[in-house]
């Protein structure tokens, strides 16, 4: 029979639902995707770049349903091929979902005709599938799924490996990376380019058996070696403007570095940078106000050149007015910890307002001691914000005493009518025969010129904290009320009573009028 006078506009409807459907998913699908596809990118560019002190061609199975790498991300998929392909660790990818056949999931109502689907306004592969019995919610679902599944083929072919899906028989699937494994014959050669401009470099195999067919990455980024932290192409930039950038600043920035002792060997170094509000420019959007910042700091070892590890981001804020006020009165403050092993280190810090395209670039070198015996102190943490915390954690925040998390002060401003807090920490106190507990005194002292300016405050210390290590705490506050305006110091006196030991510190800080 002759379709009704509806047919064709009520097609045409139905296919542009099914594409903004389509859109609508992929929208969604990119926005969760990019949370988890970070994680992974960088779990894998960890577990190649560790294997790559291991001689010989190395093999990394990876199940996954797949997921999605919007255009922002494509540097950093890229870095973990190269990465990957530098340790000479070879992906191979099997595909967890298992088989993926047309079956409808949506759970919709089938046309009873079976050309009730079928319209000049739908894609041929529309066209089949709607036959099949499937809605635009599974043609959606299925077109996601070759999304997330393309990037699963661009990790495992670039490095060598495979991507092996639409099978349950995961023996089968080991099976056969196996047999490819078995057949590997490794190639090497040292380009006469010696330029790492970060061009791809296309590598073609050929073989001259008819019968053999040749698995290989298609070619390489020329990418100094030392480099092992993905960065993207303005990452990169930023860093080779470093030096000019750090002469040259256009953004005030206070930089503080603290570091504290763990369990396992290594500490946690907190990285702290403020900067005055009136430097940025603020976006007005509505009742919001939008700050945009992008942080970049890079790691490595004294004298060397090759990066450990990355901090930072791009952070884009939308303030309301309470924040924004708030802020106005105080500092835009940034903090994010780092894990480092006993050593010398030098800090490499960017910091980008976007919308003035005011920058700061700032080294700072990092010297942690291997542990000992020896009776240590931390360097001290000058503070006028303490945070209440909702709960205390066995292992809290390595700024933190009991319940409260203190914010360290980079610029050391303060005013009188604030409360100066001190924060350090003190490692190997002897402890007394008689009660087994160590016993420690430490007295703070405010000069200003050369003179005392005020009393000297005299605590002790006797409850010690046996996680992550054994440790004392000094967590006080001393009144500014009355002091004039001008350039202080606290000098700090820790005495270990039980063995006799001294260690003294001075920290600056002013006071503003």
């Amino acid at each position: 029979p002759a379709p009704g006078p509806g047919f064709n506009g009520s097609a045409a409807a139905q296919a542009l639902i099914a594409r903004h459907v389509l859109e609508q998913y992929i929208q969604l699908r990119s926005a969760l995707s990019s949370q988890q596809t970070r994680p992974v990118l960088a779990a894998l560019a960890a577990i190649a770049e560790g294997l790559r002190s291991i001689p010989g061609k190395k093999t990394l199975v990876m199940f996954s349903q797949g997921f999605v790498a919007t255009e922002a991300l494509d540097w950093q998929v890229q870095s973990t091929i190269d990465i990957a392909n530098r340790a000479n660790v070879a992906i191979y990818i099997i595909d967890s979902g298992g088989l993926t056949g047309g079956a409808p999931t949506s759970g919709a109502l089938v046309s009873g005709s079976p050309l009730g689907g079928i319209s000049g306004g739908l894609e041929m592969e529309q066209r089949r599938r709607s036959g099949a019995g499937e809605s635009v919610f599974d043609i959606t679902r299925q077109e996601g799924l070759n999304r997330q599944q393309d990037l699963l083929y661009r990790i495992s072919e670039d490095t060598g490996g495979h991507f092996i899906k639409n099978t349950n028989d995961i023996a089968g699937g080991l099976e056969r990376i196996d047999t490819e494994i078995r057949s590997r014959y490794t190639l090497a050669y040292r380009s006469t380019d010696s330029n790492f401009d970060g061009s791809f470099r296309k590598v073609k195999i050929e073989v001259r058996r008819p019968d053999a067919n040749v698995l290989a990455r298609a070619g390489y980024y020329a990418i100094p070696p030392s480099q092992i932290i993905p960065f993207s192409p303005d990452d990169r930039k930023l860093l080779a403007s470093f030096a000019g950038m750090q002469a040259h600043p256009t953004l005030p920035l206070s930089l503080e570095l603290n570091s504290f002792r763990s369990r396992e060997g290594f500490y946690i170094v907190p990285l702290s940078f403020e900067i005055p509000p009136g430097a940025v420019q603020f976006d007005r959007k509505g009742d919001k106000e939008r700050l945009q910042l992008e942080v970049l700091g890079v790691v490595r070892v004294e004298g060397e050149d090759r990066i450990l590890s990355r901090l930072g981001g791009n952070f884009d804020v939308s303030l309301t007015p309470l924040q924004y006020e708030s802020i106005l009165n105080d500092k835009i403050f940034f903090r994010q910890d780092m894990q480092l092993y006993a050593g010398n280190y030098t800090v490499d810090l960017i910091v980008r307002d976007r919308l003035s395209g005011k920058v700061a670039a700032r080294q700072e070198k990092l010297v942690l001691p291997a542990a000992g015996s020896d009776f240590l102190a931390t360097e001290a943490v000058l503070s006028r914000h303490a945070e209440p915390q909702k709960q205390t954690s066995r292992n809290g925040d390595v700024l933190s005493e009991g319940n409260v998390q203190i914010r360290p002060s980079p610029s050391r401003e303060f005013h009188s009518t604030d409360n100066l807090i001190i924060f350090f920490k003190l490692y190997n106190a002897a402890l007394a025969g008689e009660t087994g507990r160590p016993l420690v005194r430490v007295t703070v002292t405010l000069m200003k010129d050369g003179k005392q300016a005020a009393r000297p405050l005299d605590y002790q210390l006797t409850e010690p904290a046996t996680e992550p290590v054994l440790h004392l705490t000094f967590a006080k506050y001393v009144k500014l009320t009355g002091l004039p305006a001008g350039k202080y110091s606290a000098v700090i006196e820790s005495r270990d009573i039980v063995q006799q030991k001294v260690l003294k510190q001075e920290a600056w800080f002013v006071i503003l009028p």
